[in-house]
């Protein structure tokens, strides 16, 4: 029975998309959804105190990782639009430096759809 549910979790995640993937995350963490979607500016302290020192090109010269996301602006240039959103939910998850709030906080702005500082949802989707 249990293999039955973890195939039917992977395939809800797997067609419903990063989104609906995180707002579940968030829920079940205890995370308060925000009632309207947060803007890039809600979580780019975040990003500034945890990702930047390697994904921003004008502090770090790790290209490995910017790769991944340059982070020197919103919306992030990347290499891999396609996975961009469950990678930077699977860091988020993943990371024990982030404390519970900034988690909750990140998870609720990929939830609300990653949207810029203007409202707008970024140019890639996920296809996961």
């Amino acid at each position: 029975m249990r293999w039955l549910w973890l195939f039917a979790f992977a395939t809800v995640l797997a067609g419903a998309g990063v989104f609906v993937s995180t707002r579940v995350y968030a829920e079940r963490a205890n995370c308060m959804m925000p009632s309207e979607p947060l803007r890039y500016r809600e979580v780019a302290p975040i990003f500034a105190k945890h990702c930047n020192s390697c994904h921003d090109k004008r502090v770090s010269d790790n290209r490995a990782a910017q790769r991944v996301f340059e982070s020197s602006r919103y919306p992030f240039s990347t290499e891999r639009p396609d996975t961009l959103l469950a990678d930077l939910h699977e860091m988020f998850d993943a990371r024990r430096s982030l404390s519970d709030a900034e988690r909750c906080r990140a998870l609720a702005w990929l939830a609300t759809g990653a949207r810029d500082d203007r409202g707008r949802a970024p140019p890639y989707k996920s296809r996961r």
